[in-house]
C-alpha cells in the first residue's frame, strides 16, 4: 500500500514537472492515458460504470495519477448533479471520460445527454472508448477542441435536445480558463435560471483564483454558494475543495 501511495506521489509530481507537455497536449507525456483505456478495458465489466470508475480509481491510487475529479471528490459532484435538473449536461474537459461516466450513470432521464469539450484529439478518442465499455455512448457526446472556439456546437446541442439552456455544467479543464468560459456560457444564453454551476480544483492550490473571486463578488449571480472542502484527486495530503452554485441572471 505505501508503495502504491509512493509511486502515485512520483507520477503526480512527474505530470508536474513535465506541465509544458500538459499544457500543449492535455496528457503527461509518458503514456499513462493509453495504459489506463487498456487497464480499463481489462479489467473493468463491460456495460457497467461503476465497474468503470473503479477501474480508474484503481489505476490512479496504485499505477499513475490521473487528473480527474477522482473518488474523494466525486461524491460531492453526484450530489450536486442530482440536486438540479440534469436532462441537459454541459462539461468543460473531458480529460479520459471519468466524469463523464460518473454523470451519465445517475442520469436515468430518456433522453438526457451530456456535451463534453476536450481539447486533445487523443483524449477524445480514449474517452470515447472509455465512455462505450460503460455503456454510455448514447448519453455523451465527446466534442474535440476548446469550448471557446466551439460556442457554436454547445448552441446546436441545446437547439438539437430543445433546451433553452444547459441544466447543469461541470467545468473542470484548464483554470485559467474558468472564469473566461463560464463568461462565455453566460453572454450567449447557454445557461439559465437554476442552471447548477460546479467547478473542481477551487481550493487554496488552485490557477482559478479569479473565477472564485468572481464568484464571491457576484453572490447576487451565482447564488447559494458551497464550497466544499476535500483533497485533491488521489494526492490526500495536498488539500482542494469543490464549489456549487446556482445561476441567475440579473439585469446588466
Amino acid at each position: 500500500m505505501a508503495l502504491a501511495a509512493l509511486s502515485t506521489a512520483y507520477s503526480f509530481l512527474k505530470a508536474v514537472f513535465n506541465m509544458n507537455e500538459l499544457v500543449v497536449s492535455g496528457q503527461a507525456g509518458d503514456g499513462r492515458e493509453q495504459k489506463l483505456v487498456e487497464h480499463v478495458l481489462k479489467t473493468a465489466e463491460k456495460g457497467n460504470p461503476s465497474s468503470v470508475i473503479s477501474a480508474i480509481d484503481e489505476y490512479a491510487k496504485n499505477t499513475s495519477w490521473l487528473m480527474n475529479i477522482g473518488d474523494d471528490k466525486g461524491p460531492i459532484l453526484d450530489a450536486a448533479l442530482q440536486k438540479y435538473n440534469h436532462r441537459v449536461v454541459l462539461e468543460l474537459g473531458t480529460f479520459c471520460g471519468y466524469s463523464a461516466v460518473r454523470m451519465a450513470a445517475h442520469m436515468l432521464a430518456p433522453g438526457s445527454k451530456i456535451l463534453s469539450f476536450e481539447m486533445s484529439a487523443d483524449n477524445c478518442r480514449i474517452a470515447r472508448q472509455i465512455i462505450d465499455h460503460a455503456g454510455l455512448s448514447s448519453k455523451v457526446d465527446v466534442v474535440e477542441g476548446k469550448f471557446e472556439d466551439r460556442v457554436d456546437v454547445a448552441k446546436q446541442f441545446l437547439k438539437e435536445m430543445k433546451a433553452p439552456f444547459f441544466d447543469f455544467v461541470f467545468i473542470d479543464h484548464w483554470k485559467n480558463r474558468y472564469l473566461g468560459d463560464y463568461l462565455l456560457l453566460k453572454e450567449n444564453g447557454l445557461i439559465g435560471d437554476g442552471s447548477g454551476i460546479c467547478a473542481d480544483n477551487m481550493g487554496p492550490i488552485s490557477w482559478a483564483n479569479d473565477f472564485k473571486k468572481y464568484i464571491k463578488t457576484h453572490p447576487e449571480e451565482l447564488t447559494d454558494t458551497v464550497e466544499y472542502r476535500s483533497k485533491l484527486e488521489y494526492m490526500r495530503w495536498i488539500p482542494d475543495s469543490v464549489m456549487v452554485s446556482t445561476f441567475k441572471r440579473t439585469s446588466q
